[in-house]
């Protein structure tokens, strides 16, 4: 006789269509309901995960958290998944995903005892395949998804072997139910299962009351229980688990579809929507993981206290700002505003404790020199960093002179290039100053020592717009800019080009209301491309009240770089576009401000390349995979790149994570102007009312791209670059005591190609963790030291392998460990 397993579960994701404060609500109302529903009906389990849903039940009804803790030891209630929330399973990068189930493990452990064996993230738009390792390193075999569904496979069976990186395997359960029932209906839609999947030898039936919450309903279960005995002669239905059901399926030892790639598309549209959450995700990432960095050096050179309760309230607040509608973008005005409220809040911690630990660093550091002004530079990476680096420091006095004062600067003690730039403050006098210099910075802190001489006045660059074409040309790099258009024509590096004429343009496309946006890059409707404004255009644009100036100009130069600036517009919308251009190297960076006033629009920043026969790639959880063009939609982490083989070109970004290609050209996905929220569904037309409804992303946003072309080999070294692009090395201006003795670097690492994710205190005890991964992959090795402890650890690895190592300074050793810590 075939079983059906009857898991009964509350999806409570209220959080998108209302706020948090719903999400406790629920969480209490349903866990009430289903207590008292496993005592009324016999056999009844309940089953639910989301360690945060828990803790304010344990916060606000601790008599009801004490009675759900005896039914989960009765086995009348079952833990699910064991994550601290269902995030988005995309975007959050590999680090953010293990926080979160670290988070949810030591909380199901301590407070019930649990240990799941099987992941669910029913609702969440599409799945990386670096989650594979993720979750065989953190103990899970088996997963079950809604998403995507059926369609989107090229079989019927909605169990099947998924693939990852590093040799990893979970066997995958597809809802095609999905995992919610109309409340008095559970019955009939179990009815029509049974008729769809008699070819199944055994069943998973997910069940509970609403999209977005409810969970078990007395009228269900007494539909259900009738069922059951109707039934009785046919089938086995019987309530159960996750865990139950895979023992189950794994017993009929039948050969099952294998899928080798990432769970996706999934609702496009969140790839983009509310970037502004997407690119402070992306920062407070940044910040917990250099910031932990920069503790762990001060904690283990100085003996600093580290503040782990610190990094725990800004985890906990990136991991809130994860869930699967908030980083998505599919929540309500007011999800966006509490999400980015909470992201804030993560980012104010880290700004402190980041700043407490550097200032810690400078020990031994002698006193500011006469006639100077210092910064320092903290670079919490294991190995030197090289670029253009900018900074802010003040006068050693205010300028009352009728001169202006330009920098040179000392990296270290060694001169190196240095220049000028505009400033934060726009006060009156010449006092605040911005410098950018062309250093190597060493693992640790590096001291910058700028001296300042008096020139006539601030520098200004001759205008270019006399020229049809402007070319910079490092000896390298060769940047072509069309002062007619402000696009870039060519950009050629070591003499092959790589852009076609018109590179950068943004182009708005017709778009959707819908906040899932399940729009097509190839039907995406007409393409309006901003056009250079006139003179007077940008002028306007640009403040200038008194003066009319050209739209295309140079706004910095100097020893260090050149930056070429043009304004566009079209329609309601403007936005500057900024050329960082470096005097070395073949690297150059992107700038933009959109100050964008559109309905239903897409925006995209488009770059026609010269690799038209190319694939395209794009970072994933601590991994690389290919990704699909014809202008369709895909989603990646910190990269995106096209290779022939011979060559490649790379867009490294800080938070954007949209993009497609058609025939060698990039399309940067910026803004989703979509409704709040927004999708018919079943019903009318939504967004038909007749006033005025509030649309995303009106007004400013910013964005920046580093972009790097060479042969293919750079991709090598790709997923080093996006690291250090993102967790930049930490300015601050600051005049050293001059007391304690100088230390050198925390943590060295010899081989480029092995990057350290983490560095930080364990979730328990008082031993450190060390978190490597291989970017490459290929087999590698790579040295890790210790120098101030006089400690080494030869590290093998396969190719996109994590290791999690523990480091016990009591006992001087480092050991191999478990990824949960």
């Amino acid at each position: 006789m075939k079983n059906i397993h009857l898991i009964c579960n509350a999806h409570l994701d209220p959080v998108w269509l209302w706020r948090w404060q719903e999400g406790c609500t629920e969480a209490l109302s349903t866990f009430r309901t289903a207590e008292k529903l496993t005592d009324e009906f016999p056999g009844f389990v309940f089953n639910h995960n989301e360690a945060i849903l828990y803790q304010w039940v344990k916060e606000n009804e601790p008599a009801l958290f004490e009675r759900i803790q005896r039914k989960v030891r009765e086995g009348k209630w079952k833990i699910m998944g064991g994550w601290y929330l269902q995030p988005d399973c995309n975007m959050p990068s590999g680090e953010s995903i293990i926080r979160n189930i670290s988070e949810g493990r030591r909380f199901f452990e301590k407070e019930f005892g649990v240990r799941p064996t099987t992941a669910i993230n029913f609702d969440s738009f599409g799945h990386s395949i670096g989650l594979v390792q993720i979750l065989n390193r953190a103990g899970y075999d088996s997963y079950v998804v809604c998403r995507p569904a059926k369609d989107n496979f090229d079989f019927k069976e909605q169990d099947y072997r998924w693939k990852g990186l590093c040799g990893s395997e979970v066997l995958v359960h597809r809802s095609d139910e999905n995992y919610n029932s109309v409340y008095g209906h559970a019955a009939k839609e179990l009815e029509k299962f049974l008729d769809e999947t008699q070819d199944e030898p055994v069943s998973l039936f997910l069940w509970g009351v609403g999209d977005h919450g409810g969970g078990p309903s007395r009228k269900d279960l007494q539909d259900l229980t009738e069922l059951i005995a109707k039934k009785a002669e046919e089938y086995h239905i019987f309530h159960s688990g996750t865990e139950a059901y895979f023992a189950e399926r794994r017993q009929k030892e039948e050969a099952y579809p294998v899928v080798e790639r990432s769970l996706n598309p999934v609702a496009e549209g969140c790839y983009t929507s509310q970037i502004r959450i997407k690119q402070k995700h992306r920062l407070l990432e940044n910040e917990i993981y250099s910031a932990e960095k920069m503790a762990s050096a001060a904690a283990w050179l100085l003996e600093k206290e580290y503040p782990k309760e610190t990094f725990a309230e800004a985890v906990k607040a990136l991991l809130f700002s994860e869930f699967h509608d908030a980083l998505p973008g599919s929540g309500t005005q007011l999800v966006e505003e509490d999400t980015l409220r909470l992201l804030d809040h993560g980012l104010e911690l880290m700004s402190r404790e980041k700043l407490k630990a550097a200032i810690a660093l400078t020990a031994g550091e002698e006193p500011l020199k006469k006639g100077s002004s210092c910064a320092f530079f903290y670079n919490p990476h294991p190995y030197p960093v090289k670029g253009q680096f900018a900074f802010e420091v003040g006068l050693p006095t205010q300028n009352w002179d009728p001169c202006f004062y330009y920098p040179d600067a000392f990296c270290n003690g060694r001169p190196v290039p240095t220049q000028s730039e505009m400033e934060s403050s726009h006060f009156c006098i010449d006092w605040r100053k911005k410098v950018v210099i062309e250093a190597e910075l060493l693992p640790g802190n590096n001291r910058i020592d700028v001296f300042f001489k008096p020139i006539e006045k601030r520098p200004v660059f001759a205008p270019i717009d006399g020229y049809r074409e402007w070319v910079f040309d490092n000896g390298r790099m060769q940047v072509t800019v069309n002062t007619r258009t402000g696009l870039v024509d060519s950009w050629r590096v070591d003499g092959k080009e790589f852009l076609k004429k018109g590179s950068f343009c943004p182009v708005a496309y017709d778009g959707t209301y819908n906040s899932w946006g399940l729009w097509n890059g190839k039907n995406a409707g007409m393409q309006r491309r901003f056009s250079l404004l006139t003179a007077h255009e940008g002028s306007e644009f640009s403040g200038l009240s008194d003066q009319v100036a050209p739209s295309v100009r140079v706004i910095e130069d100097g020893p260090v770089r050149t930056v070429v600036e043009a304004l566009f517009g079209w329609h309601n919308s403007r936005l500057y576009q900024r050329y960082i251009l470096p005097k070395k190297g073949t690297s150059m960076e992107l700038e933009l401000g959109v100050y964008w006033n559109e309905n239903d629009m897409v925006l995209k920043l488009e770059m026609p390349t010269a690799l038209e026969h190319a694939d395209y790639y794009g970072q994933v959880m601590f991994g690389r995979e290919k990704l699909r063009q014809g202008g369709q939609e895909t989603v990646a982490q910190k990269w995106n790149a096209l290779t022939d083989g011979r060559h490649a070109l790379a867009v490294l970004n800080r938070g954007s994570h949209a993009s497609s290609v058609d025939e060698g050209v990039i399309g940067l996905t910026l803004l989703h102007s979509a409704g709040y929220s927004a999708a018919d569904g079943n019903f009318e037309k939504t967004l038909h009312e007749i006033r005025h409804t509030a649309r995303m992303e009106q007004g400013e946003r910013l964005f920046c791209f580093q972009l790097e072309a060479g042969e293919a080999a750079l991709l090598e070294t790709l997923d080093r670059d996006a690291l250090v692009y993102n967790e930049e090395p930490y300015a601050f201006a600051f005049n050293p005591s001059g007391d304690g003795g100088k230390k050198g670097p925390a943590v060295l690492l010899d081989n480029e190609q092995v990057l350290l994710s983490a560095v930080k205190k364990a979730g328990e005890g008082e031993n450190y963790v060390l978190r490597l991964f291989e970017s490459a992959g290929r087999e590698n090795s790579a040295r890790l030291r210790l120098p101030w402890a006089n400690m080494e650890y030869e590290a093998k690895l396969k190719p996109f392998e994590i290791k999690t190592l523990r480091f016990d300074a009591a006992e001087g050793t480092i050991s191999e460990t478990d990824i949960l810590e």
